[in-house]
């Protein structure tokens, strides 16, 4: 086999499946590499399925059922990526010791291995990614941290996490960031921004972003006067939240809420504060044309110095390279047809075979 044909070989994509894995698991970090081929109009990928003995496997919910491409068996010597997908069906695959041992089996055939939300479960049972960080489910990642025979450090707030050949991903969706981040590894960050904009995402996350907001955690919180200052402080990113003023408003001595606050969050008040407007401070980046400085106002950071610390602690990054990166692109007001044009003829070429890669 020459060299030039090996080059142009599609590289193999597996994603293991079980009883009562999640669907969303299965189709969503796939559903990149087949569009990677699509926009191209290349075989670049050759994404599958494969169950331990090849059978058809009932999803979660029990709406559908799964008829893997193959049985681990039938799987080629070598593959590119190898991911376990999630679902309630994990910790029934996590005893199957049969399936354990082919993960451990195929691991050294592998350029990447890794897996999908709480697949995460699986492949630590496995052995494989002992002592390797990964991500997993927000959910799962707080009983993994609790569980002393975990030998591998649980990244509870991370959207993907890339350690050595291991890659693993937060719940369910956050897969398709994690495929979308494997793609731009092979192929480059254009191919990726194409396949999003086709998946009508705005860009694809990094994996450092927190993979839940201060808001969805709020609706969480099961003592009534938890969550009314959660919301508060949600709603008012730029008002006086102090602990004087938000024990008033809680009705709550300081102590008393603070203490509250600590048990039913796992995270202080001042954290907390901090999550919700850099939270804002990205969606506003994100989403506006607003100056930097007015968005440290809105967001409740007050100064541009404040704002600035924040993302270079929290994300690395300053503002201005996360709007460059994250930021909605506006279309010109000067030019619109000629732009909407360009898109529908270039979305047309594809679609009738003439890709413009």
């Amino acid at each position: 086999m020459d060299i030039e044909h090996v080059v142009s070989m599609p590289r193999r994509v597996v994603m293991l499946i079980y009883p009562q894995v999640a669907s969303s698991d299965v189709c969503g970090p796939l559903e990149p590499f087949g569009l990677a081929n699509f926009l191209t109009g290349r075989r670049l990928y050759d994404p599958i399925t494969v169950s331990v003995d090849g059978a058809a496997v009932p999803v979660a919910g029990g709406f559908l059922k799964l008829a893997p491409t193959c049985s681990c068996a039938d799987l080629p010597t070598r593959m590119h990526v190898f991911l376990v997908a999630g679902g309630p069906g994990c910790f029934a695959a996590a005893q199957d010791e049969t399936l354990l041992s082919w993960i451990r089996r195929l691991e050294p055939r592998c350029a990447v291995m890794g897996s999908v939300c709480t697949g995460s479960t699986v492949l630590l049972a496995s052995g494989v990614a002992n002592g390797h960080r990964i991500a997993t489910h927000w959910l799962e990642a707080m009983r993994l941290e609790a569980d002393s025979e975990v030998s591998s450090p649980v990244d509870s707030d991370a959207i993907f996490v890339n350690s050595g050949k291991f890659w693993t991903s937060a719940g369910m969706m956050a897969g398709i960031d994690l495929a979308l981040a494997l793609i731009e590894k092979d192929h480059g960050r254009q191919l990726v921004l194409d396949i999003a904009r086709f998946m009508v995402m705005v860009l694809r996350r990094e994996g450092g972003q927190s993979q839940f907001s201060s808001q969805m955690m709020a609706g969480a919180t099961e003592d009534p006067r938890i969550r009314r200052v959660q919301l508060h402080i949600w709603e008012n990113p730029g008002a006086d939240l102090s602990l004087d003023a938000l024990s008033a408003h809680a009705v709550m001595s300081k102590r008393s809420l603070s203490r509250r606050f600590a048990e039913m969050t796992n995270t202080t008040i001042s954290h907390y504060i901090e999550d919700v407007r850099l939270n804002m401070a990205r969606s506003l980046l994100e989403e506006t044309d607003q100056s930097i400085q007015a968005i440290a106002a809105n967001s409740g950071f007050g100064t541009t110095m404040t704002l600035r610390r924040v993302f270079a602690r929290r994300l690395g990054v300053s503002p201005s390279h996360y709007r460059a990166n994250f930021g909605t692109d506006r279309i010109s007001a000067n030019a619109p047809n000629a732009v909407e044009s360009g898109l529908r003829m270039e979305l047309e070429n594809v679609v009738n075979g003439k890709s413009t890669w």
